[in-house]
């Protein structure tokens, strides 16, 4: 009988240039499941979710604290350490508990991340690989001040001055009046969905990109 497993999935702005989205990850970790003969029963993917939060403070991580602890899986498959956490209170907080549980968290080398050595080796380089990111950010927008361009990122979705994101401010505008009349973020995102209206990069609305919205001024 194989044994169970679940995989956690995360991808955010905080992973720098060598990025690993969703299906890279989906891939690698059902790679090793298949040569571990492990049988992945439920996934739990944060898209868009900084690894400095602890996994307790993520809409999928909560809900996979929630099932390790309410069954009988007691493994988790990750792409990396850094999918956990990137900085050591992060990392440990999850790490830690799954310990305390009898729970390994593997990455999709294989490795135990809840080793004590091996463990603490790779959550040390998730913090490195987020402050080098970090660094390199602040020193390309130092250059791009100093040659007088914008350094703010990428416009807010519906704040793009060109016209050709004319469309963005019209859902943001029914955004803000869905907001006025009392819709939650969850009811609001489930309507955009619906009609089939997209966000920029083509995903569906989450309730947290609701959220973020209009928490905006």
């Amino acid at each position: 009988m194989m044994e169970k497993c679940y995989v956690y999935l995360r991808t955010s702005g905080d992973d720098g240039k060598e990025k690993a989205g969703l299906p890279v990850q989906r891939e690698s970790c059902a790679a090793f499941a298949a040569r571990a003969e492990l049988e992945i029963v439920a996934e739990f993917p944060d898209d868009g979710i900084t690894g400095k939060l602890p996994m307790h403070s993520r809409p999928q991580g909560k809900l996979l604290i929630a099932a390790l602890l309410g069954d009988g899986v007691k493994t988790v498959l990750c792409y990396d350490a850094k999918r956990i956490g990137r900085t050591q209170p992060a990392f440990w907080s999850f790490v830690g508990m799954c310990r305390d549980n009898g729970v390994k968290v593997l990455d999709a080398a294989g490795t135990d991340l809840t080793g004590s050595v091996m463990g603490g080796v790779n959550g040390m380089l998730a913090e490195m690989d987020r402050d080098a990111t970090v660094a390199r950010l602040a020193k390309g927008k130092e250059i791009w001040r100093a040659r007088g361009k914008r350094v703010e990122g990428r416009w807010p979705y519906g704040q793009h001055p060109n016209h050709e994101y004319d469309a963005e401010r019209i859902i943001l505008a029914r955004i803000q009046g869905f907001h006025r009349t009392g819709m939650t973020a969850y009811s609001i995102a489930k309507q955009l969905n619906a009609e089939g209206i997209r966000t920029r990069m083509g995903k569906e609305f989450s309730q947290q990109t609701v959220m973020n919205i209009i928490r905006r001024p």
